[in-house]
């Protein structure tokens, strides 16, 4: 795999130049507050990580990041990948590209759409679906539904779910809110496996200062 310049020069890990990446590009201040998408919901910053899903030297440090989440916490590679579009697409398309050529490890990915489609089958699904357990993923943790829309779907179409949702960024720190009552989030008993929170774009930062 071809190793980015950056993390070359200056020996950062993955979740460093994720760290980076993210910090310095995916990152807006408001001059006051912006507007959530759930009502009532408002923040001094919001995060943009659809600038950093088409950089492929971001792509492969999730996808390596992924691997060793997935072999520290789950284990086994006995599944298959799914996210809602449109930004999990490049997770979807990366992250089994890399565990094939590096691991040897075949992944089968699929994309929830947001809508089930007005024409034709109808389908909520875009790919081809195998009998195994799926993982949720997503690039971000945040306050809208896209984890419960994806678990929704899947619970609709008979999949097994498997108890963990992986996202690149936990955008509220190194704890999660109440997933007990926060039910839009991704109701109960499900594990979120995150690369980075909050709290280690600001750690990067200061790095980045000294």
């Amino acid at each position: 795999m071809k190793v980015n310049f950056e993390l070359e020069e200056y020996k950062m890990s993955n979740k460093q130049y994720i760290s980076k990446i993210i910090s310095e590009q995916c990152v807006e201040k408001a001059d006051g507050y912006f507007f959530g998408k759930m009502p009532g919901t408002r923040d001094s910053s919001q995060f943009y990580l659809s600038r950093a899903l088409y950089n492929t030297d971001f792509l492969n440090c999730v996808a390596e990041e992924f691997y060793k989440i997935v072999e520290n916490e789950i284990g086994n590679f006995e599944f298959q990948i799914t996210g809602q579009e449109f930004s999990s697409i490049p997770l979807l398309v990366s992250i089994p590209i890399l565990l094939e050529k590096k691991y040897d490890i075949k992944l089968n990915s699929f994309m929830i759409k947001n809508e089930r489609k007005t024409y034709g089958i109808h389908n909520y699904i875009e790919g081809n679906t195998l009998d195994l357990p799926v993982l949720i993923i997503g690039e971000m943790c945040n306050s809208t539904n896209t984890f419960l829309h994806c678990h929704n779907v899947l619970k609709y179409q008979k999949f097994v779910i498997l108890p963990y949702i992986f996202a690149v960024l936990n955008k509220y720190g190194s704890k999660f809110p109440n997933w007990n009552s926060e039910d839009r989030y991704l109701k109960r008993d499900f594990k979120p496996l995150t690369i980075l929170n909050r709290d280690d774009l600001k750690i990067w930062l200061i790095m980045k200062k000294s």
